[in-house]
């Protein structure tokens, strides 16, 4: 049964005591305010990691040889990365940030890409791989993606990954240059008199799994069967005859946007209820009501449960020291085959 981001919403108000759940309704500047303050508790999960619910076990990208880093948006944190020769997973190993980053090593190589960093970024993260890759490898990596922003009408328990790209503007003959529009590996280059006109073009299956929506003046895609939608511009180019999106820029620069699956159990919703509920008692100056504050501390107790503790340890880099270190004659002649 569908559930919105208005109706949760409204419960939390209700949840609250702000609002009286049989002599009064939420009203329209109520649900603004109740709406703006739920997109921050998920927008708190890029940083507040252990409030995330779910781990993203299926998000791949593609090597590049002789590229080091790779932007992945809206990565809070990475678990596992393992990368593909045919039908062949491998095991990389993770390396501590002062062992990537502050050991010696040659980086003219070009070999497997055993080794691998995530640091946060702004946005997401950015993957580190050494070796630098020799040839394109398929890469799978699993971990904590932070839960995205809704709007009111909002199905929070949809597996449909929902892009809001904003109001779509044309100008003149509504020009898409190459590169400025590619969603999931489809360059939507062309021409689009109207921004209907790229809806219904899109609409007609050019893009395995994707649709599109006009909502008012918002452009929408969506994808079902919980996979996510990768939207990628080059921005090399200004375009006298352009299509552009208020939330998503086609022009000025690469750009980057990720949209993922926002699905979400019963539980996770009823603990953002209470959640919310407490942040709206902060905006309007209520005191939390006990009841439900003691529900709420129940809910983050039994979510906090599942993170992994802090690994507090510490290390350190000597150049003395009897470790065994890279081969690089056999980096080079066996490419990583043998043991």
């Amino acid at each position: 049964m569908a559930f919105t981001a208005a109706q949760l919403v409204n419960e939390a108000f209700y949840t609250s005591s702000i609002v009286s759940r049989q002599f009064e309704t939420v009203s329209g500047d109520q649900a603004a305010v109740g709406l703006r303050c739920l997109n921050q508790l998920l927008t708190d999960t890029d940083i507040m990691t252990e409030k995330i619910p779910y781990i993203n076990t299926s998000y791949r990208f593609p090597a590049v040889p002789g590229q080091q880093e790779y932007f992945i948006p809206s990565l809070a944190k990475a678990e596992t990365l393992t990368f593909f020769i045919q039908s062949v997973r491998y095991q990389m190993l993770v390396n501590p940030f002062d062992r990537y980053f502050g050991a010696g090593r040659a980086e003219n190589v070009l070999s497997l890409p055993f080794n691998w960093i995530s640091v946060r970024c702004l946005g997401g993260s950015n993957i580190f791989l050494y070796f630098f890759p020799d040839i394109n490898y398929p890469m799978e990596l699993t971990g904590l993606f932070k839960l995205q922003k809704v709007q009111s009408y909002q199905d929070l328990t949809s597996i449909l990954s929902q892009a809001n790209l904003g109001t779509a503007t044309v100008t003149a003959a509504g020009t898409l240059g190459q590169g400025e529009l590619v969603v999931n590996g489809v360059d939507l280059a062309g021409t689009y008199a109207t921004p209907t006109a790229l809806m219904l073009f899109i609409n007609t299956g050019i893009i395995p799994n994707v649709t599109a929506n006009i909502i008012g003046t918002e452009f929408y895609l969506y994808s079902p069967s919980n996979t996510s939608i990768n939207i990628i511009t080059l921005g090399t180019a200004p375009f006298a005859n352009n299509v552009t999106f208020a939330n998503f820029s086609t022009l000025n620069g690469p750009n980057q946007l990720v949209a993922l699956p926002q699905g979400l159990d019963d539980y996770y919703i009823s603990y953002l209820e209470y959640k919310l509920a407490e942040r709206l008692c902060a905006a309007y100056s209520f005191d939390m009501p006990p009841g439900p504050a003691k529900i709420l501390a129940q809910y983050e107790e039994s979510i906090d449960s599942r993170s992994v503790p802090r690994d507090l340890t510490i290390s350190k880099i000597s150049t003395l020291t009897n470790n065994q270190s890279v081969n690089y004659a056999q980096v080079n002649l066996g490419k990583g085959w043998t043991i």
